[in-house]
């Protein structure tokens, strides 16, 4: 497949990235599997790096932070730092790393050749950790959780457990019998001897007089046993103490939960001893998926305001619900009677999202007064968030001006304030006067190329917002089907050039090209969609908004946020009035272009042949001579040959046309010529995949379907006219059989368009049969005409003789096939 981008913006000279193909050749995607529709960032909430992994996703979990094998995360965890002051600071960190975690029991090991030294009780008890990891189950397939390499001798966890017993009764040492302790209930839980794991705990663990963190992670084991033997509610409480006081353990513990589906049980509450122990429970039961957690948010306020997981829960609560406020429609695809109640259960789950965005909002509000809960700057922002979503402005602003007005040292919560303002700004704003222009370009500057697909959500929506507010849809557009085509305005209304350009720039920064080369949000529109559906008239006025003698402090940050140099605009001015057909103006268009612009990629790879050549069947290209024209030069002999073939008459005439018809051809997507008319150019063509994206409504998207079939860049209208007026004209009947042919490839190529739009009409959802039989009695009846009169008028010539040998779909043609 032949594939290739000139972008028009910033250097806008080098092909595509990967990335981006595969988005134009499968839609919109994203690359961060985490992305929905959100402008809460859930980091403005204070909330340690270690517990991101429980901000809201659609997926089971923010697959960037669980999967984080960063070395650093293990070199500094607490067993590491436990280690480093046992040895008295004689072990770095690294090596203390690697012998626990990699198994690193080579003599060259710092802490192995300490332990040898000096401590060789340690170095027994590593000799035992060493032995227990390496009995432990494997999975063959990290993605099957069922699927482990067993221990193929029950004797080894046996004969490890008995060492971990002996261990213990043998030594005094407070460090050491607390991991002897840990090393019994973990092998006996590995052995699924799970009561035996239970009382190993409860007589080796529970009473030790010292306990450190490594307690907690023999109380995991014994919370894994429990749970095992059946008592889920005790379970529950003992995972949730572990995930509330252990670091090192918090994610074994929520896993534990999440993965078998596990969800609040009142019994639980029995088990706790204080109100801490009570908060700890609801807030592990608060961050499981596919439930509402106010409920839960609320009993942690109230019993335990310092609890960290607070704010967390806030936020994830906030985008948990935005998923299915911004949805249209479920897009859980419907398979089978399950799938099909999964999506009816979205529907009615969306449709009771402003409720409890309300509830939310209450509770938020309630939080920011609370002294003890602190932060009210958090809590005022949340407020104002959700006023903004049920567009009660003035309330949202109200409470945006107090959310900036209190101390917060978390500088994603001082970000989460500004998008805000732009947000509420682009809202409230009736008109754009210089002064909120001044304020909305440096928003839009702080929050444009983010990485961050929340901030692109907010920046994208501002953009769309403002675009509609200068003039997007106006009737001039409104034909075109255009991206400015999607309101209605009376006349009057209608925007002035310099609005206009405005709003196809800021049109032009929703797209992935403009906002970001790297990165591609569910959000972001395509600037080739864009710039292809756009009229010629609207790009003059960009250019002449780009060329002002006096421009605007907001005309000039406007354009630079873009990257539109005057080059790329003059050459899409260039393509969109050749799109129209106008030769003479677009040739003047691309006259403005430096020159240096034609020797340079992807003009000398994609503008290499001769664009009034057409190479028939059979017709060899041998050695192929350079172009030796540049699209000014091209351009300009096609309006010199329309002049004189308007006073020749005879052959001179049909020469004329004739080549008139083969650069008019080679300007369209089946010519040599295309990157004159488009940025790109794409197998996945005529049907563009921009009219097919799921975000797109279904009357937009027919109505872009109409449009492909209407463009002469597929039809070829424009050159099939110009090879009838050579027919027409002719008296050598050999030119007239090129012609008729080259009238024939017109229609055929017209044909294949339309069968691309049949095809995407029903959704690529075909009964083969059938539809192959529509589409041959539609290519007979409306799309042969010119195969029909070469067959008829033309059969003595000798080129009809060469096209039934050279060209097999003319044979196929005339064989009736």
């Amino acid at each position: 497949m032949r594939f290739f981008n000139l972008l028009s913006g910033r250097l806008r000279s080098v092909l595509l990235s990967a990335a981006i193909l595969i988005g134009f050749a499968c839609g919109p995607s994203s690359y961060d599997i985490n992305e929905f529709m959100s402008f809460f960032m859930p980091e403005s909430s204070q909330t340690a790096p270690r517990d991101q992994i429980y901000h809201f996703t659609p997926q089971l979990y923010r697959y960037d932070d669980y999967f984080d094998t960063d070395e650093d995360t293990v070199v500094t965890d607490e067993n590491v730092l436990a280690w480093k002051a046992y040895s008295r600071g004689k072990v770095s960190e690294t090596e203390i790393s690697a012998a626990l975690y990699s198994r690193d029991n080579q003599a060259s090991n710092g802490l192995v050749r300490w332990a040898t030294a000096t401590n060789p009780a340690a170095l027994t008890y590593l000799k035992l950790a060493w032995q227990a990891e390496e009995a432990a189950p494997r999975p063959v397939n990290v993605w099957e959780a069922d699927s482990v390499r067993q221990d193929t001798s029950g004797s080894v966890l046996t004969t490890l457990l008995a060492e971990a017993r002996t261990g213990f009764e043998s030594t005094q040492e407070p460090f050491l019998k607390e991991r002897y302790a840990f090393q019994a209930v973990k092998l006996a839980a590995m052995a699924k001897n799970y009561a035996l794991s239970r009382t190993l705990y409860d007589n080796q663990v529970r009473p030790l007089s010292k306990k450190t963190f490594l307690s907690d992670w023999s109380l995991c084991r014994h919370a894994g046993a429990t749970m095992a033997l059946g008592d889920t509610a005790q379970a529950l409480y003992e995972f949730a103490q572990v995930f509330d006081r252990c670091p090192s353990r918090r994610r074994e513990a929520e896993t534990s939960l999440r993965i078998y589906g596990i969800r609040f049980r009142k019994k639980t509450l029995d088990f706790c001893k204080n109100d801490r122990e009570k908060a700890a429970v609801y807030a592990i039961c608060a961050i499981q998926p596919k439930q509402d957690a106010l409920p839960f948010l609320k009993e942690m306020a109230s019993l335990n305001p310092e609890n960290p997981l607070i704010e967390l829960v806030m936020a994830r609560e906030i985008n948990r619900n935005e998923y299915f406020f911004f949805q249209d429609s479920s897009p859980i695809n419907v398979y089978d009677d399950k799938t099909r109640t999964d999506s009816l259960n979205f529907v009615d789950r969306k449709n009771e999202a402003p409720d409890y965005f309300q509830q939310l909002r209450e509770f938020a509000l309630q939080s920011a007064g609370n002294t003890k809960l602190g932060n009210p700057a958090f809590w005022y922002t949340a407020t104002a968030y959700l006023d903004y979503l049920a567009k009660a402005y003035p309330d949202a602003k109200t409470n945006l001006d107090l959310a900036s007005q209190q101390p917060t040292n978390n500088p994603m919560l001082k970000k989460q304030i500004a998008l805000q303002q732009m947000l509420l700004l682009t809202a409230q704003t009736e008109s754009l006067t210089p002064d909120v222009e001044t304020q909305l370009i440096g928003y839009l500057e702080q929050f444009g190329n983010s990485t961050s697909f929340h901030m692109t959500n907010a920046f994208v929506e501002t953009c769309k917002q403002l675009a509609v507010k200068y003039g997007y849809g106006k009737p001039a557009e409104k034909e075109s089907g255009g991206w400015l085509s999607g309101c209605f305005r009376s006349k009057s209304d209608q925007p002035d050039g310099p609005s206009t350009a405005k709003a196809f720039l800021l049109t032009a920064l929703t797209s992935s090209q403009l906002n970001r080369n790297d990165l591609y949000f569910d959000s972001h529109s395509d600037l080739y969609d864009i710039e292809d559906t756009t009229s010629s008239a609207t790009i003059r006025n960009v250019v002449q908004f780009a060329t002002q003698s006096n421009p605007t402090g907001f005309d000039q940050r406007l354009l630079k946020l873009t990257g539109f140099t005057n080059d790329a605009l003059y050459l899409l001015l260039g393509r969109r009035l050749l799109a129209e057909n106008q030769y003479a103006e677009a040739a003047e268009a691309y006259a403005k272009v430096s020159p240096k612009t034609w020797n340079t990629e992807p003009f000398t790879s994609y503008f290499n042949e001769n664009p009034f050549v057409v190479t028939l069947p059979g017709k060899q290209r041998g050695t192929k001579p350079a172009n030796a024209y540049t699209p000014v030069s091209f351009l300009k002999k096609m309006v010199d040959l329309e002049n004189q073939a308007k006073t020749a008459s005879g052959d001179a005439a049909a020469d004329l046309y004739y080549q008139l018809g083969c650069g008019a051809f080679n300007m369209s997507w089946f010519g040599n010529a295309w990157l004159l008319v488009r940025a790109r150019w794409s197998g996945a063509e005529p049907v563009l995949y921009q009219y097919t994206y799921r975000q797109v409504q279904q009357p937009q998207r027919d109505r872009g379907l109409q449009l492909v079939g209407e463009q002469d860049y597929y039809t070829n209208v424009t050159a099939k006219a110009f090879f009838e007026k050579a027919m027409a004209a002719a008296k050598n009947p050999e030119l007239a059989a090129k012609a008729c042919f080259m009238a024939a490839r017109c229609e055929q190529n017209a044909f294949r368009t339309r069968q691309e739009i049949e095809y995407a009409r029903r959704n690529y959802a075909i009964d083969p049969k059938p539809f192959d039989t529509e589409m041959k009695n539609l290519r007979r009846e409306q799309y042969s005409a010119s195969l029909t009169k070469l067959a008829k008028e033309y059969a003595q010539t000798r080129f009809h003789k060469e096209m039934i040998r050279e060209c097999a779909t003319y044979s196929d043609f005339l064989a009736g096939k």
